[in-house]
């Protein structure tokens, strides 16, 4: 008797097999698309590089004018409480400034020496507007090839150099109407004013100034 026929089973080993590739594969940058995004990125610099420097000059300038308006309205505010001139002065050509009382003593040689009570201590400030701005004054010729080089030492300027700007009065206005030409290298120039009677203050381009006064000075 036969005996019976058992199915047959085979076994196939998977060892070794390798699973399915995906149809595309990531591959990386060459060195001449690098190159290219670069030189991209360079020229797009190089570009702007201008406008930024012109940018850049636009907020120093505003930053002098701002800080110029602070120092009158100190010394306006000092003349006021102390019931004495005081005196703003500049150095032309430059960016230094210099606050202190309307006396000879305080513009002429040393300045006196102050006493021990606050209260009779005077107001000397010596500070200078951001590097590269400078000071053309009244009629004078707008400083037209400043460089970065616009700022003295402070506390080392001999006080003749300082030319007077503003004297501003107990009774809280200025003894001259001022005219101030903020100039910096490659920026257009900023005019600013000061109304003696009323000491309001006005912040122009030179271009804009010439035709709202008609370029008097």
């Amino acid at each position: 008797m036969l005996a019976p026929r058992l199915p047959c089973v085979v076994l196939l080993s998977t060892r070794g097999a390798h699973a399915p590739r995906s149809s595309w594969s990531r591959r990386g940058y060459t060195l001449v698309e690098l190159m290219l995004v670069l030189i991209l990125i360079l020229v797009v610099a190089v570009l702007s590089y201008p406008s930024l420097e012109s940018m850049k000059g636009s907020f120093e300038i505003t930053a002098a004018t701002d800080q110029v308006r602070a120092a009158w309205a100190l010394a306006r505010a000092r003349a006021v409480e102390e019931a004495r001139p005081y005196r703003f002065a500049a150095v032309p050509q430059k960016g230094n400034y210099r606050i202190a009382p309307d006396s000879g003593e305080f513009w002429q040689g040393s300045p006196p020496v102050s006493t021990d009570n606050p209260t009779d201590k005077p107001l000397v400030v010596e500070e200078a507007v951001p590097k590269g701005v400078a000071f053309a004054i009244g009629d004078t010729t707008v400083v037209t090839g400043t460089v970065d080089d616009t700022v003295l030492p402070i506390g080392s300027i001999d006080l003749g150099q300082y030319t007077s700007v503003a004297t501003f009065l107990p009774d809280g206005t200025s003894r001259e109407d001022v005219r101030i030409v903020f100039s910096k290298k490659g920026v257009r120039p900023v005019v600013m004013r000061l109304r003696g009677i009323t000491g309001a203050v006005a912040v122009r381009l030179l271009e804009d100034d010439v035709q709202v006064t008609g370029g008097r000075q």
